[in-house]
């Protein structure tokens, strides 16, 4: 497995508490059964994905790029190494402090979008706000200072099913940032939409990164590639 960083590669400070969004990762391994078979699609991978940047991971299907992503949000515990998100150990979290490290410090911009289809464009960018327990009015309030400021007032009060691919992932992309996370994962955002939707998607990536948190893309589209800071190399 190759782990070339390319782009405008960073150095790894001495040690993870240095920054408070930057992602570690360290000897990271990732093993799963296939029948009899052990299959091994991460092994002592490493990575600095530093705040205010945008880090993308590249590389064919099934080399470990959503794993890699899961495994940072929390989802998927990896079969050896540490993850270090600023100063938390996301390796030594289960039960209820892994539930609050994901719904604190992590947001998830998915490839179709995973918008409830019956809910508003506002209602879907309140749910994560509305699940740690904020009050709706204020929650509402939220959604719509993110709609407003990602240019999506217009389609507010639309549901999913009356936005184009482009919009939805816009919208998907504010509720991400819902909870103002830390870190923004995204696994090929720009998978389906066409070429003028992806340069929406592109602003509000680089408008994220900018503000301070930490981007990892999973993506193998060359049109986000040219936007991103530094890239890595699976597979």
């Amino acid at each position: 497995m190759s782990n070339q960083t390319t782009a405008s590669s960073v150095a790894e400070p001495a040690s993870p508490l240095a920054g408070g969004r930057d992602v570690h990762l360290r000897d990271l391994t990732i093993a799963y059964q296939r029948g009899s078979q052990t299959v091994v699609p991460i092994e002592a991978f490493n990575l600095y994905a530093p705040s205010s940047r945008i880090t993308a991971l590249v590389g064919r299907s099934g080399s470990g790029k959503t794993s890699i992503l899961s495994c940072i949000a929390g989802m998927l515990r990896p079969t050896a190494g540490a993850i270090w998100l600023g100063g938390i150990d996301v390796t030594s979290l289960s039960g209820r402090t892994m539930d609050a490290y994901r719904r604190n410090h992590v947001g998830l911009v998915h490839q179709s979008y995973n918008l409830i289809a019956s809910l508003r464009a506002i209602e879907n960018v309140a749910v994560p706000l509305t699940l740690i327990g904020v009050p709706r009015r204020d929650a509402m309030v939220r959604a719509t200072a993110l709609l407003d400021e990602f240019g999506l007032a217009d389609v507010a009060h639309r549901r999913p099913d009356e936005l184009s691919g482009g919009q939805q992932q816009r919208v998907a992309v504010a509720r991400a940032l819902a909870t103002s996370p830390s870190v923004v994962l995204a696994d090929e955002p720009t998978a389906h939409l066409d070429g003028s939707s992806v340069a929406d998607v592109r602003a509000m990536f680089r408008a994220i990164a900018d503000s301070g948190r930490t981007v990892i893309l999973a993506t193998h589209d060359d049109r986000l590639l040219s936007l991103v800071d530094q890239s890595v190399q699976l597979g």
